[in-house]
Order: structure tokens, then sequence, then C-alpha cells
């Protein structure tokens, strides 16, 4: 991307809410000259999509622009490490930018390709987290070895089942729709059609992993890590750290299921009132949206033997749904994910299997036409709610949802609402439309502009520096001051 002042005062905007680094953005004053950066070169390196560094901010007084005294030398420094100081050597683009008095250096570092992964700093390999690089497990290096080659883990036999392993009604269903979609399957015994359609290992008669993930009777049993864990999450300090910690198990449809139980048990709700005036119960996330990118992460976690141990796992917290699973993407970027085109299965034949199995209540596991990141967008942005957030690490792929505000919770007919109830007037409009709408009340400071608009902090200052260029905005305050507020030009 192209940085500016204000992009990268939306940047520290973004980081002082979250209160330090982020998963993809590293910070340094350089006060001292060049900092060593070869932990962070070799992490952002093993990262599909790289990241940032920012020189120039002071993480001890909110992130405030102090700036460098020499940004070519800094620049040939960081560029000396990323050639010499990590293996392979990463890319790394720079741009000096002014923000007030100061210049800041923003380095950009291109992740390696799936190839040339793991990046190694004095022996070792390394990731991110959001408080930092962390030294790499075994078992992550090796998940990152076998990315270089598709995964096949799913129709890997599993030691010890056979056929009499599967829920029976699950398995009925499979076959049944298996045999519609299929003329080539319509006559085929039972054996046949659950061994050409990858449940059944190709010469034998034990499951895959797949299958048994899929339509097992208790896949848990064979595979302990094939289940999810779901907890709401407290404040640090509090009484209660976890609450409803909950364990789920069975096959892929019971897990599903169980998840959505488990989210409408524990997200808020609000009221909203209908075109004919009758009050409805409407949750703060899209239900389709939650369905969608809990399916995704089931269907798609890594399968691996390095991943044994590792659950797909949700987190509730005060301002976000947080979505785990092992594994990060395959054959797709982050960026193309809900986009046509953007379609990539890491697991081909459970894929398969999952596009014919159904819950107990009769609804797909997943529609088979690789939409659900697409679908899940739509639905977010009709409700509306802020877009998902993708974190891609390779070893793991997580998605954040941000929560609406308790005081903004939708309460009343002014609010966004699903079909058949008083939309938000605002909610068809492009993001800049909506915040032109916002200021036309009164001048609002960033942050409170975009949980007006239901917006997150990146397409706040994006809106807001393309509408500062078109004269129609303007900024009340010094760059990078708290109190900074926007208002409509007069």
């Amino acid at each position: 991307m192209g940085w500016d002042a204000t992009t990268v005062l939306g940047l520290v905007d973004e980081l002082r809410a979250h209160g330090g680094d982020l998963t993809s953005v590293e910070v340094k004053r350089g006060s001292g000259g060049c900092p060593d950066l070869a932990t962070t070169l070799c992490a952002f390196g093993n990262m599909p999509d790289g990241g940032v560094i920012v020189v120039g901010l002071d993480e001890g007084h909110g992130f405030a622009p102090v700036g460098v005294g020499e940004p070519a030398a800094l620049e040939r420094g960081i560029a000396s490490q990323a050639r010499s100081a990590v293996t392979p050597a990463v890319a790394v683009a720079f741009e000096t930018v002014p923000v007030g008095d100061a210049t800041v250096v923003v380095a950009t570092v291109s992740g390696l390709p799936a190839s040339a992964r793991p990046c190694r700093t004095g022996g070792r390999a390394y990731l991110r987290q959001a408080d930092g690089d962390y030294v790499m497990s075994p078992q992550e290096e090796q998940q990152l070895l076998a990315l270089r080659d598709r995964p096949r883990h799913d129709a890997a036999p599993v030691d010890g089942s056979s056929a009499d392993d599967l829920d029976t009604a699950l398995t009925a269903a499979f076959l049944s729709r298996a045999r519609t979609a299929s003329r080539r399957l319509a006559g085929l015994d039972d054996q046949t059609v659950l061994r050409r359609k990858g449940v059944l290992e190709a010469a034998g008669d034990r499951l895959t992993l797949g299958g048994l993930y899929a339509l097992g009777r208790y896949p848990q049993q064979f595979a302990p890590s094939l289940a999810v864990t779901a907890a709401v999450v407290n404040p640090a300090g509090a009484s209660d750290r976890l609450v409803d910690l909950a364990h789920l198990d069975g096959p892929i449809p019971d897990l599903l299921e169980g998840c959505l139980e488990w989210l409408w048990r524990n997200l808020r709700s609000g009221v909203r009132v209908s075109a004919d005036g009758h009050n409805y119960d409407h949750l703060e996330l899209p239900p389709a949206a939650l369905r969608e990118l809990v399916a995704n992460a089931l269907v798609h976690r890594d399968l691996g033997p390095h991943t044994q141990s590792k659950r797909v796992e949700i987190r509730l917290r005060d301002d976000r749904l947080v979505i785990s699973n092992p594994g990060g993407l395959w054959g797709v970027s982050r960026q193309q994910l809900g986009l046509p085109g953007g379609k990539s299965a890491v697991n081909e034949h459970l894929y398969d299997i999952c596009a014919l199995t159904t819950t107990a209540q009769g609804a797909r596991v997943i529609e088979g036409e690789g939409g659900g990141i697409g679908e899940a967008r739509r639905a977010l942005a009709d409700w509306p709610a802020a877009p998902p957030i993708f974190i891609d690490k390779a070893v793991s792929f997580t998605t954040v949802l941000m929560r609406p505000s308790q005081s903004g919770a939708p309460t009343s007919a002014a609010s966004p609402a699903p079909p058949g109830v008083i939309p938000d007037p605002t909610r068809d409009l492009g993001v800049p439309a909506r915040v032109l709408a916002a200021l036309a009340a009164g001048p609002l400071d960033r942050r409170a502009l975009a949980e007006r608009c239901r917006l997150t902090p990146s397409q706040a200052r994006y809106a807001l520096g393309k509408l500062i260029k078109q004269g129609r905005v303007e900024m009340n305050g010094g760059l990078g001051a708290r109190q900074t507020s926007y208002r409509l030009t007069p």
C-alpha cells in the first residue's frame, strides 16, 4: 500500500486501541539508529502476507510519531539485515513518510513463497504473535514443510477403523445424496460408493481420516484433536477467567451445530422493530456469517500428524469473536478470499464429502461451490457489521469478527436489521457516503466515526483520507493528536 501521514496516523489509532504491536505490524522507536530486526524479518518471512515494520513511533508514549534522524542510513541497515541476517533472504520495500515534524520509515516485508519456508535466523525459525516474535516448535516447522506440496492428509487411512465406525443416519443421507448427484454412482452398492467418494480407503476396509471426521460415529476415539474448544474470555483480573468452557465432539455436522448453539447462547441480542410494529430478537452478529465461518474452520483445518493436539478454537471476548483453526491457506491468498476465483480447498476429499453431508436437521454442512467466505462478507455487510479480519500465519488461520459496542447495540427501528425490519438508512451507501451521512450531524473523532458507521479503523482511515483529498471533509486538530476530529467542509 502507499503510505502517507493519514495512513500512518490511522495505524497509530489501531495500535493505541490494541495497546501494542499487531500480528502484522512491528513498531520501533529507532532513537539509537538501526534496531536489531533479525527475528522480526524472519517471522514476517514465514508469514504468507509478510508484515510491516514502522520505525519512528514511540510505543512508550502512545505510539507518538517521534521520527528518525537518518532515514537513508536506517533503510540501508534494515536492507542489510534482510539480506544477511536471515536465510533465505527476504525482500523489503521502503517508504519515508513525513508525519508532522517527524519522519517515519515504513519497511514492508514480503512473505516467502511456501517452497522457501521456513526462514531462519541464528538457526531458529520464528513466527508472529500480536505481542512479538516467537520461536517455532518442531511441529510448526513440519507444518510449513508439509505445505510445499498439496496436503493429502484427509485421504490417509485410519488404523483400526472400519465402516462399522460410521454414523448410520449421517451415512445413509450421504449415500442418498451421492447417488442423486452422480449417475455413475447411482447403481453402485454402499461399499463402492463410500470408496469412490473417499470415505473408505481405495484398497482396503479402513476409513479415511476425512471420512471419519465427516461421518464417523465418534471420530475423537481415533483422533482426539478433531474437536472444538469454545470459551468466553473475561478481561484480566476477573474472578472467572473462562466462562462457559465447552469441549465439543462428534463428527463435523455435530461440531457445527454444537458451535452454533454455543454462539447463540453467549452472543448478545437486541430488539428490532418491524415495519408492522412487531418486536423481534436480533443477534449482534449475523447467523449466516457465523455458520459459514465456523464451517470453514472445521472443513479447512490442517489434518496432518503435526497438528495432533491442536483443535479448532472459538474465543468470545468483550470486543471480538475469534475463530481459529490449525493450518493456513492453500492455493489462495488472504486477499482473494470471498472473490470470484478465490477458491481452494485445503482438504479436497473432505470438502467433497462435506458437500454431500447434512446435519441432523437436514441442512448442508457446506454448499460446495467455494462461496462461503463471500456469503459471510455479504451477510456482515447487510447486517451491517464490520467485515471479517483474516490472519493467515501458515501454521494457523484466524478469523476475527468485531462485536458492536453495547452502547451502540441495535435496539430500535433506526438500527440496521434483517429483511422485514426497518433498516439503517445508510446501510446501502458506500463507505465514504456513510461517513458523510454521519458527519452531517456534527464533528466526530475517528474512533467515534468508525463506531457510528460500523467501520473498521482502516475503513474509516481510508474514507477520511479520500474525502479530505476531495475537499469534502476537513480535519480539526494536529496530526496524531488524540482529540483530532473531522467535520464536513463548510
